[in-house]
C-alpha cells in the first residue's frame, strides 16, 4: 500500500472517530470504575510545559529525570525536515523548574526511548529527507544511540537488523525487546514488519536476536513489562484498520499468545496509545481519554480514571509509586499539548 493511500485511508478513519466520539462519551461507566475527583478534573500545574507540542517522539524516565527526544512539530501527516525535531530535553522531576536541552542527534519522529541502568537507549524511527511542501521522502533508520548522562554525550550502539518507525521498546528483566513498526524508505511501498527482537543489555555490545513471529502486523502499539512478560498493545494494523488487539510474549516459554482487548466500542481506541506498568497492575491511556487498567481476573480492561486532556501518540510514563505522567501527544479536538498532566492511581 502507497503512503499517500494509506494516509488518505488514515484521515477517513479519523474523521469517523471524530464524528462518533461524543457518542461514545455517553456510555454509561458505575462511579465504582471510574475514579475522578475534583482535583483529577483539573491539571497540575507543578511542571513546565513542553517548549513545544510534539507527538510521536521517544521519551524515558531515569534516576528522577524525564527525557524526551524528537518528534512531530508541524502538521498532522505532513512531514519535513522542518516540522521533525532532534531536541534532546530533560526535566528535573524532583525539582521541576526548567526544561534543559542536551546534546543533540538525528531529526527523528516514530522513535522508541528507553532507560536501563541509569542509561538512555534511542532506537529507530524516521526522517524526512524533504523540504515543507515537497513530496514525501520519508526514511525509516536502523540507528541505536547510548546516552550516558555522567558523560554528556551519545554513543552508537548496535543498529537494529532492519530499519524501524512507529513501533515501541521495553526492558523486561535486563533486556531490551523491540516489536511493531514498519520499514519507510523514498519512492518505495511502506514494508510492515512482521519480526520482534531482543537484545541483552548485560552484555558489553547489543547482540539483536529474532523473537518467534509474532502473529500480528501492526504500528503505532504501546509496549509495556508487566508480570514477567511483553504486552503489545493496540496499534494500526497492516490490513484492517486500527485494533484494540493485544498480545503477549512470554520470554520462560519463548512464545506468544492473545491478550484481552482494550476496553472501547471503537478500533480507533487502540491508536498510539501508552502503556506502563505500575504498583502491580498494567495501565494504558487511550485516545478517548481514558485511563484502563488490566483486569486480570475477568480478563478485561477497567476503565479507572477520565484524563482532562485525552491524547494520543503521546507519552505515560511512572513519576512515583501512586502516579503516571502525561506527556506530549495531542488529539483531533484540540492539537498537540504542552501541558504535563499528572495521573493518580485510583
Amino acid at each position: 500500500m502507497s503512503l499517500n493511500l494509506y494516509i488518505a485511508l488514515l484521515l477517513a478513519s479519523l474523521a469517523l472517530f471524530a464524528s462518533t466520539l461524543h457518542a461514545a462519551e455517553n456510555i454509561t461507566v458505575s462511579s465504582d470504575d471510574v475514579s475522578r475527583s475534583e482535583s483529577d478534573a483539573k491539571p497540575s500545574k507543578t511542571f513546565p510545559d513542553l517548549p513545544k507540542g510534539t507527538t510521536s517522539f521517544g521519551a524515558c524516565v531515569s534516576d528522577g529525570y524525564l527525557y524526551t527526544y524528537g518528534g512531530q512539530q508541524g502538521a498532522a501527516h505532513h512531514y519535513s525536515t522542518s516540522s521533525q525535531s532532534d531536541e534532546f530535553l530533560r526535566l528535573n522531576l524532583r525539582d521541576p523548574q526548567e526544561w534543559k536541552t542536551l546534546p543533540s542527534g538525528p531529526k527523528l519522529q516514530g522513535l522508541a526511548m528507553v532507560a536501563h541502568d541509569g542509561l538512555i537507549y534511542r532506537l529507530g524511527g524516521f526522517t524526512a529527507l524533504n523540504a515543507e511542501g515537497e513530496e514525501h521522502q520519508l526514511q525509516s533508520r536502523t540507528d541505536v544511540a547510548i546516552y550516558d548522562p555522567k558523560v554528556g554525550e551519545w554513543r552508537e550502539a548496535t543498529p537494529l537488523p532492519e530499519p524501524r518507525s512507529s513501533f515501541d521498546a521495553v526492558v523486561l528483566d535486563g533486556k531490551l525487546y523491540v516489536a511493531g513498526g514498519w520499514n519507510m524508505q523514498p519512492d518505495a511501498d511502506s514494508d510492515w514488519h512482521d519480526t520482534a527482537w531482543v537484545a541483552d543489555l548485560s552484555k558489553g555490545k547489543l547482540k539483536w536476536e529474532s523473537l518467534p513471529t509474532p502473529p500480528f502486523v501492526r504500528r503505532a502499539v504501546a509496549l509495556a513489562a508487566h508480570d514477567g512478560k511483553v504486552w503489545v498493545i493496540g496499534g494500526m494494523q497492516s490490513e484492517g484498520g486500527p485494533t484494540k488487539d493485544v498480545n503477549v510474549f512470554d520470554p520462560h516459554n519463548n512464545s506468544w499468545s492473545k491478550g484481552p482487548e482494550l476496553w472501547g466500542e471503537k478500533s480507533l481506541e487502540g491508536f498510539g496509545p501508552a502503556a506502563w506498568s505500575l504498583e502491580g497492575s498494567l495501565y494504558a491511556t487511550t485516545i478517548s481519554g481514558k485511563l484502563q487498567r488490566l483486569n486480570t481476573e475477568d480478563g478485561t480492561w477497567d476503565v479507572v480514571r477520565e484524563l482532562e486532556r485525552p491524547r494520543f501518540f503521546h507519552r505515560m510514563l511512572p513519576l512515583d509509586d501512586r502516579s503516571f505522567i502525561a506527556v506530549g501527544g495531542g488529539s483531533m479536538q484540540d492539537g498537540r499539548f504542552t501541558e504535563l498532566d499528572v495521573i493518580p492511581l485510583p
